[in-house]
């Protein structure tokens, strides 16, 4: 007989932690969501809201970021010239703000002279992966500018908690298209002719400077006026005359009743950057006709630049 055993051997086993570890750096990603502003037609002297958006985003960073900011001069497309004008022109806001209002975007010469704007993007979590903030723009275009399209680089740039060395993201490319445009502003609101009897005069020597402050292109000057008035009594707008010299004698050429205004071609210059208010000289004499009833009269003239 043959008595067989049966029996079951367990291997005993053992468990071992191992320790992993990372460090996780401080890091933003900032992006800019848009390439291109676009401020439309406007005249020199003008200026557009600050209100033409920049968005910033940092996807799956984990630490705030500032932004910052410059750019470059404002410089005529190519086939309109070499002019130019300042960076400085262009201003820029935390927030949406009226034509004017914001700071004055500084010039671009290397990572270091980007603005710190303190405008901050909060840092991401896990929840959150994804911030984002707005920086506003506007342009102020200078008087005497000539037109043409223009473009300009705004230079973004943004720098983090843990490296605050300023970094640079993709530019955003401005365009502005100065308007061909004149402007018009007298020296004085008033001539004193001063007392004058029935049939005489006075000498076309009463001078009102026609200024252009800021326009672009040159302008012809244009003038009539209405009759002189004094309560019921009246005489007639041609007893004024004008004329582009002055005149040390009743001299000159009768004013059209209103409305016709009459060419005078008298041209005033075309402003420049460099001298941005130009101007020039009208000259009135007046004549009181026979009979005339006495009293305090007044006229109204109106002079106008025709670009």
């Amino acid at each position: 007989m043959m008595l067989l055993f049966s029996t079951t051997v367990k291997a005993s086993s053992y468990t071992s932690n191992v320790i992993a570890s990372v460090s996780v750096g401080g890091v933003c990603f900032i992006t800019t969501t848009n390439t291109l502003v676009n401020f439309g037609n406007i005249d020199p002297t003008q200026g557009t809201p600050v209100s033409n958006d920049i968005a910033f985003a940092d996807s799956f960073g984990n630490e705030p970021a500032n932004i910052l900011v410059a750019g470059t001069n404002w410089i005529n497309e190519p086939g309109y010239g070499s002019n130019t004008f300042y960076v400085s022109n262009t201003l820029w806001n935390p927030t949406s703000a009226s034509p004017g209002v914001g700071n004055a975007l500084t010039l671009f010469t290397g990572f270091t002279s980007l603005f710190d704007t303190q405008l901050q993007i909060a840092a991401p979590n896990p929840s959150f992966p994804r911030t984002q903030t707005q920086l506003f723009v506007g342009v102020n275009i200078p008087g005497g500018a000539p037109a043409g399209p223009y473009t300009q680089n705004i230079v973004p740039g943004y720098s983090c908690l843990t490296y605050p060395n300023p970094f640079s993201v993709q530019n955003v490319i401005a365009t502005a298209n100065v308007q061909p445009a004149c402007f018009i502003s007298l020296s004085t609101n008033a001539i004193d002719f001063g007392s004058i009897t029935p049939t005489n005069s006075v000498p076309t020597a009463n001078a009102v400077s026609v200024n252009d402050p800021g326009g672009n292109i040159p302008a012809n000057i244009l003038v009539d006026a209405g009759n002189w008035i004094s309560g019921s009594n009246t005489f007639y707008v041609s007893n004024t005359l004008w004329n582009p010299v002055t005149e040390p004698t009743y001299t000159g050429t009768p004013l059209n009743l209103a409305p016709n205004l009459v060419d005078t071609l008298i041209q005033e210059p075309a402003p420049i950057i460099a001298n941005p208010t130009t101007s020039n000289t009208l000259y009135f004499g007046l004549a009181v006709p026979a009979a005339q009833s006495p009293g305090l009269y007044t006229q109204n003239v109106y002079i106008e630049n025709e670009c």
